[in-house]
């Protein structure tokens, strides 16, 4: 493989972000870098610095090792959903979060109790 290491992550990246239906644009948003950009790494011409990567990867959903061709895993150790719900999480108010904190917590308690139980 004559690859260089920014031809695999760009290849990896617009992979999986049009496997999502994401545009460049969208990316370039939540990753807060420009479109251009964007479209140099997809394109291999520039490597995302390891920030940018790390935010690139958070996106789509990947492990920053996926992106990088070190694993062909593309699973982060969380999925995109929980990656999205804590995004959201840190979006709501400090009462709100108190709220979802404890309800985490009474869950777990219960889970707990239903293991003993068995």
């Amino acid at each position: 493989m004559n690859e260089n290491i920014a031809e695999i992550i760009g290849k990896r990246i617009r992979a999986k972000r049009e496997e999502i239906g994401m545009r460049q644009k969208r990316l370039a948003e939540k990753v807060e870098v420009s479109p251009a950009a964007i479209n140099q790494f997809e394109k291999g011409e520039k490597k995302p610095s390891s920030e940018v990567l790390a935010r690139i990867a958070t996106e789509l959903g990947v492990s920053t090792d996926y992106l990088l061709g070190a694993s062909d895993e593309e699973k982060m150790f969380l999925s995109g959903n929980v990656v999205a719900a804590f995004r959201d999480f840190k979006e709501l108010s400090k009462k709100d979060r108190e709220i979802i904190l404890s309800h985490i917590e009474f869950l777990k308690s219960k889970a707990k109790e239903k293991e003993k139980g068995k």
